[in-house]
């Protein structure tokens, strides 16, 4: 039996492989349980990504003086603070409260996560086509303003904003 380079290394690339090491011992952490908590832990390469790629995305811009790109990249990293907080938050409150969210998906309602990302929760409410309507007659002011999808009442819940957040856009609007 020979090793074949080419094929092995064409392998390694197609599937990915990753060097997961830890100094744990293997009574208290097995192979299998290292995986799954490394899958579902935080991930700062996930991070890195963001930053670099949509929805924040340092790419578009172009910028050349020094202090634009410092500029650029504190409020980039801010961005990636709030959202990384939005994410955890929601995260924590649906562990705590031990139930799934659903309608993150689109196209797939029904779809339930117990993890949502912070751009899904971002999407969610971009999608929810949220509308405040004024309309004067004479002396009389009327305001509309789309109610909250029970959704969105979840996602706020589990930030532990308050829905009058979203209801006082009318009072602070007149």
């Amino acid at each position: 039996m020979q090793r074949n380079e080419e094929v092995i290394a064409a392998r390694r690339h197609r599937l990915g492989w990753r060097v997961q090491v830890t100094n744990a011992p293997v009574d208290r952490l097995p192979l299998p349980q290292a995986v799954r908590h490394y899958r579902n832990g935080w991930s700062l390469e996930r991070d890195f990504h963001l930053v670099k790629d949509l929805p924040l995305g340092l790419s578009p811009l172009f910028v050349w003086k020094a202090e634009q790109i410092t500029g650029l990249t504190r409020l980039l990293t801010l961005a990636l603070r709030l959202l990384t907080l939005l994410e955890t938050q929601v995260r924590r409150g649906l562990e705590q409260a031990h139930e799934p969210v659903a309608g993150l998906y689109e196209g797939s309602p029904t779809r339930t996560t117990e993890r949502p990302t912070g751009t899904r929760i971002l999407q969610a409410f971009a999608r929810a086509q949220i509308t405040l309507t004024y309309v004067r007659l004479g002396r009389r002011t009327c305001w509309y303003l789309t109610p909250l999808s029970p959704l969105h009442e979840q996602l706020l819940r589990h930030l532990h904003l308050p829905t009058s957040l979203y209801t006082a856009l009318v009072y602070n609007s007149s």
